[in-house]
């Protein structure tokens, strides 16, 4: 993910700030830091493609390299998400667990 985002941060920074929000929405709302990941790597391509320039889209090597990136990324998760579907993929919190002093 770091090393994508770099390479995003470079090519389209207005989308990798999206993807990044979407990141920080699903991991607040489910709490879930793989379903972020994956959601954030999911919405690359098609932020790439409607933030780009507002009168032309990206060229191919982009489109088709994002697309790459993230189908890649989502690959690389195949263990989370058969943890998710089973339900036992570790949830994430900023909160301190108590007892564990």
């Amino acid at each position: 993910m770091a090393t994508a985002a770099g390479v995003f941060l470079m090519l389209s920074p207005l989308a990798l700030l999206g993807s990044v929000i979407v990141f920080v929405l699903v991991a607040a709302f489910w709490h879930y830091v793989s379903l972020a990941s994956i959601s954030a790597a999911a919405s690359m391509p098609l932020l790439i493609y409607f933030l780009w320039a507002p009168h032309h889209a990206p060229p191919l090597a982009v489109t088709f390299g994002a697309l790459a990136a993230a189908i890649l990324i989502i690959y690389k998760h195949d263990g989370n998400i058969q943890r998710l579907v089973e339900g036992e993929e570790p949830k994430f919190s900023l909160s301190k667990k108590r007892g564990a002093e």
